[in-house]
């Protein structure tokens, strides 16, 4: 994939690039090799969800990803990115926490992963030569785990590697850092951005007047 079959899927592009779009026959063409791509994975035992991924990383980039992501984008937030979140919640049983030891257990491993991502990324940030609060206004936004670590999880689950309470003590932790993740940053960051002028103000206009531009809002 990342050699032979990179060069294999360069024709797509130029196939979308000279349409200056993606028809119906180059979607289909892409979902049929992301269908086998995730067969072939699950096949030799890893995860479907794997093939998807190489896919996706050796896709050419230009017009067919952008139209492909604008094309699939809605269905997968509004349909199936809730479907996966309520699927991991009817597999949480956060009954199983139910002693003392293993509430102390889930907030060790709470804070070992807000150590290992927020102070981590912080130090990166610091050894990079950025400011104490860039910094950890980087660490904040990357503290957040979300949908990466509810499948990996999922997949642990599925493959017997990690039991229901482990299970339960990682969701509440994603859960958690990722709530965080927006207070924190406003906390440690963002309130002040504003108030100096580095980010626009939220939901609001530019500081010129007119709509924000695309790198502040991306910011």
């Amino acid at each position: 994939m990342l050699f032979a079959g990179r060069r294999l899927l360069i024709p797509l592009g130029r196939a979308a690039e000279a349409r200056g779009e993606v028809t119906h026959t180059l979607l289909a063409a892409v979902l049929v090799l992301y269908a086998l791509a995730a067969f072939v994975t699950d096949a030799i035992g890893i995860h479907a969800v794997f093939g998807g991924f190489l896919l996706g990383v050796c896709m050419p980039r230009g017009l067919l990803t952008e139209e492909i992501r604008r094309k699939i984008e809605p269905i997968t937030v509004v349909l199936l990115v809730p479907i996966f979140f309520t699927y991991s919640g009817l597999n949480t049983r956060l009954t199983t926490v139910d002693s003392l030891p293993l509430f102390g257990i889930a907030l060790g491993i709470l804070a070992v992963s807000i150590a290992a991502k927020f102070g981590a990324c912080w130090l990166a940030a610091r050894l990079a030569g950025e400011d104490n609060r860039t910094a950890l206004g980087i660490g904040a936004l990357m503290n957040a785990r979300g949908m990466m670590e509810l499948i990996i999880i999922n997949i642990g689950l599925q493959k017997g590697i990690i039991g229901p309470t482990l299970f339960a003590i990682m969701v509440s932790m994603a859960i958690v850092t990722t709530v965080m993740a927006g207070p924190l940053f406003e906390l440690v960051y963002g309130r002040r951005a504003r108030e100096s002028g580095e980010l626009g103000q939220l939901g609001t206009e530019g500081p010129a007047g007119g709509e924000p531009s695309r790198e502040r809002a991306r910011a």
